[in-house]
């Protein structure tokens, strides 16, 4: 019932604002009372295109459902992070690097604040996006991590399973398990972790109140 009736005051409030003649920018969902917007979803939309690599007028409807997921996961996750230390400027710092080495252009500043245009986005836009980031990922991490183990066992059965034999069908012969214990070690991490994130997301969108206002990212 509250749920319904806080809607129902934005919706007013959309109405009243329409009918002053302003620009309103549309709600597409409600997330445990925190309205998501058309813009939001843009934003996001071409922040993961700078990310990925991709041109930004090349997203589709497969883009687009993925992007309004991930818009929807990282309101949820920010509820979890009261007590969590903020991302510093230094790990902001690190990922932007990352994405302008991904475009090469670590030093052309000229080039880089060109394709940032291009992609509708400031350095200040683009450092806001990276830092959310970067505060959803430690609370996935602080989350999961915990959670996730590998034994001997596993790494064990990895080698003699999987990694020896598919060596072997190349026609070569498998470097000794001490040599990629390690290896293997973090490779089973990544798969846990992965697993178990996608478990913590599901559980926490079904204890979420999700309300989507827009036919077009379902």
């Amino acid at each position: 019932m509250r749920s319904a009736f806080k809607l129902g005051l934005c919706v007013a409030a959309l109405l009243v604002t329409m009918a002053r003649g302003e620009v309103v920018d549309r709600t597409i969902a409600v997330v445990n009372h925190h309205m998501l917007t058309w813009s939001d979803l843009d934003e996001e939309m071409r922040f993961e295109a700078l990310e990925n690599g991709r041109d930004p007028s090349s997203a589709g409807d497969e883009e687009r459902r993925s992007s309004f997921e991930h818009l929807v996961e990282q309101r949820i996750l920010r509820d979890q992070m009261q007590g969590l230390a903020p991302a510093s400027d230094a790990e902001v710092n690190a990922h932007v690097a990352e994405i302008r080495g991904l475009w090469k252009m670590a030093k052309d500043d000229a080039a880089w604040a060109a394709t940032l245009s291009r992609y509708g986005l400031t350095e200040a836009e683009l450092r806001a996006l990276v830092e959310g980031q970067i505060e959803m990922l430690r609370v996935v991490d602080f989350r999961v991590r915990p959670l996730v183990r590998v034994t001997r066992s596993e790494i064990e059965d990895y080698y003699s399973t999987t990694l020896a034999p598919q060596v072997m069908a190349r026609g070569e012969k498998p470097e000794p398990l001490v040599n990629v214990r390690e290896k293997i070690r973090e490779l089973l991490m990544e798969q846990k972790m992965s697993r178990e994130t996608e478990k913590l997301l599901q559980n926490l969108r079904a204890q979420s109140d999700v309300q989507i206002l827009w036919e077009g990212v379902k």
